[in-house]
């Protein structure tokens, strides 16, 4: 499978309730015309266990690609879209990406004492964010467009307390081991993790990519602490309680999940900057 996927367009019927973008709040305008210079939080603390022996040698993020490891590349692209500073939330076992975060500028590192999902990571990093009116969340294993990334910033900031998450088509085969999206227009109606392949409605999924409102931290905090917490659980509960959160096609990632996705990550980013 190509490492680039592409969207399709937005599944049949997805007008059918003709939702509108709510109108931007006054001195919005002015706010999302203006570049947005806050912070990113890169959720790096998984396993890897997909890697294989790679994975034993290395955590994901610090995983060599190209010249660098991996988190620097995720840096570099939020970097290009005007991002930062950053908050690296890792696993405590990993010294290599301590030392990497201690001589990056503009980084902190935060860890999670347990690797309990993109929910639980985000807790860790909420206390550094309470003043924020939002921020970017994205997780280390994938690598986006700069321009994808401004995109999904603006979209967020154009009316205040919306949510706005990346999605791709992937298939409806891909909705089993990932977030599924259903949408009306451009409306995020429900997003369900990892649903049957049966009871799966559209072949849309959710990227690891994420702009979050200040508001929404209520429902990371209160996303059960029982097993992995799912960022989709959160997400899902905000738009029950009439929460905006809006939809940005992607235009395609580079996904850094098997050793045969570091092989082909590194040709790729290896004839980038040749």
């Amino acid at each position: 499978m190509s490492m680039l996927r592409r969207n399709a367009a937005a599944p049949p019927g997805a007008q059918s309730l003709r939702l509108r973008r709510p109108k931007p709040t006054k001195g919005a305008s002015n706010i999302c015309s203006s570049p947005f210079r806050g912070t990113a939080v890169i959720l790096a603390a998984g396993a890897g266990s997909r890697l294989g022996a790679l994975g034993r040698l290395s955590s994901k993020a610090m995983l060599p690609i190209g010249g660098k490891p991996l988190v620097a590349w995720v840096i570099e692209r939020l970097r290009a879209a005007g991002v930062g500073p950053f908050i690296v939330v890792g696993h405590p076992t990993d010294g290599p990406l301590a030392k990497f975060c201690d001589h990056a500028p503009g980084v902190t590192l935060l860890t999670q004492p347990e690797r309990r999902g993109i929910a639980d990571a985000l807790r860790c990093a909420l206390p550094r964010l309470a003043a924020a009116e939002g921020y970017l969340a994205c997780a280390c294993d994938s690598l986006f467009d700069a321009d994808d990334i401004r995109r999904l910033i603006a979209c967020g900031r154009a009316a205040a307390g919306a949510a706005a998450v990346g999605v791709l088509d992937m298939g409806l085969a891909a909705t089993a081991t990932r977030s599924a999206v259903r949408l009306d227009g451009e409306r995020v109606v429900e997003i369900v993790e990892k649903p049957r392949a049966a009871s799966a409605s559209a072949a849309l999924v959710a990227a690891p990519l994420y702009w979050l409102p200040r508001a929404f931290a209520a429902h990371i905090e209160a996303v059960p602490d029982t097993g992995e917490a799912y960022i989709s659980t959160a997400l899902q509960a905000f738009i029950r309680e009439g929460g905006a959160v809006w939809a940005v096609h992607l235009r395609g990632r580079i996904e850094i999940t098997t050793a045969e996705d570091v092989a082909r990550a590194h040709e790729i980013l290896s004839a980038h900057t040749a």
